[in-house]
């Protein structure tokens, strides 16, 4: 008797491991499959190249239920942008692998970088994010202020903001990040001129680079003498056929002709010296400058002024009542005092951790999980601040 009740002992314990087996293993797969279904809806402030890929990047990831894109300006006034778009090598190859074809974007390439309008591109990314299957909304024409916070409190779930609205945007404000900015030092001085060729047709011109330049202001007072510093001024002259912008910066020195460029306040002094530089390094089909022509048709920095990147300083929260993360991208995050023409550049830097950072916070469910996604994040836009500020303007001006 002993040995039937042992042996129906031991296969009660039997069906009961393998029930609490199978039940593990069904919860396991369960969860697993919960998982790989959860998802979050993004909400995007700007409808600029910016805003438009980073909902791209939100589209690709796969963890985003819901896409909202808010944009001030009406659609037409966004494909209808006068400037122009220059991507570099690395932003090519990233945006490249995200799923953007330039084979198929209208535009130029000239030195590893691809140019193109900025209404072309914008116009390439809403065909993409608006097919049928996708559930993205865009809201153009709808200014992003304190009622329309308030619709955010009527989502349900987890909810992803990201401010893409430029520095001067006031998103990342409302949304309750903090608005100090630091200012860092990029050990440059630097002026930039606008020329606005209403004759011309908007037409994705190449940038063309000089460097080691020096410049004659004995007519100022200021001699050029064999201890100044070199090398000499770098140049750029880029933009589109209709507006050309032309980019002086040399580092930080204290020779008598960058004295004279940052003390004397003579429009006549900066004004020629961009006419005279446009003039020798212009495209070789474009008209020169005259003199009367710059005077009237030409914006300038009236002196040499000190370069620098403005950097948010939290560009990233959680907000625990509401369930809600805030995301500062782009210029909102990011910003230098001076134009290169390479300015989308940075803002992609700052888009390469978007897609990782969507599914950490999708997946987050302790505190230490939300934790270590803001510090994933938090890391990675501080690594592109000091790679900007140790690399940005060699890449974008002196090399």
């Amino acid at each position: 008797m002993e040995s039937v009740h042992d042996y129906q002992l031991q296969q009660n314990m039997l069906i009961t491991l393998l029930f609490l087996a199978l039940f593990t293993g069904w919860r396991t797969f369960y969860d697993r499959v919960k998982r790989s279904l959860r998802q979050v809806t993004v909400v995007v402030v700007g409808g600029g190249p910016v805003g438009l890929l980073a909902a791209f990047l939100a589209l690709r990831s796969g963890r985003a239920g819901k896409i909202v894109i808010f944009e001030e300006k009406d659609r037409k006034s966004i494909l209808n942008g006068q400037y122009q778009l220059t991507f570099d090598r690395q932003s090519v190859e990233f945006l490249r692998e995200s799923g953007i074809d330039f084979d198929n974007i209208e535009g130029c390439r000239h030195d590893n970088n691809f140019t193109t309008k900025v209404g072309v591109f914008v116009e390439f990314i809403l065909v993409r994010l608006t097919t049928p299957d996708n559930n993205v909304t865009l809201r153009f024409g709808s200014k992003f202020d304190k009622e329309t916070c308030k619709e955010l409190d009527g989502i349900q779930g987890r909810l992803l903001v990201i401010a893409c609205d430029g520095r001067n945007g006031q998103a990342s404000r409302l949304l309750g990040l903090d608005e100090f900015s630091e200012q860092h030092s990029c050990n440059a001085y630097g002026a930039i001129a606008a020329i606005e060729r209403t004759e011309a047709r908007d037409v994705p011109t190449p940038e063309k680079r000089v460097h080691n330049l020096t410049f004659d202001l004995s007519a100022y007072g200021a001699y050029h003498s064999d201890n100044d510093c070199s090398p000499g001024f770098s140049l750029k002259v880029f933009g589109n056929s209709k507006h050309r912008f032309i980019s002086l910066a040399i580092s930080k020195c204290e020779s008598s002709v960058v004295k004279a460029l940052r003390t004397i306040l003579d429009r006549s002094m900066m004004r020629n010296i961009f006419m005279k530089c446009f003039n020798l390094y212009k495209m070789g089909y474009e008209q020169s400058l005259s003199e009367s022509y710059a005077l009237n048709h030409m914006k300038f920095s009236p002196r040499l002024f000190e370069i620098k990147l403005s950097q948010r300083c939290e560009t990233v929260a959680y907000f625990h009542d509401c369930d809600t993360f805030v995301l500062a991208e782009g210029e909102a995050a990011l910003s230098f005092n001076f134009h290169t023409g390479l300015d989308i550049n940075p803002a992609i830097r700052g888009l390469m951790s978007l897609s990782k950072f969507i599914e950490m916070i999708t997946l987050a469910e302790s505190e230490h999980s939300i934790s270590n996604a803001l510090l994933f994040k938090m890391k990675h836009n501080e690594f592109v601040c000091k790679d900007l500020i140790r690399n940005g303007l060699r890449e974008y001006m002196f090399s």
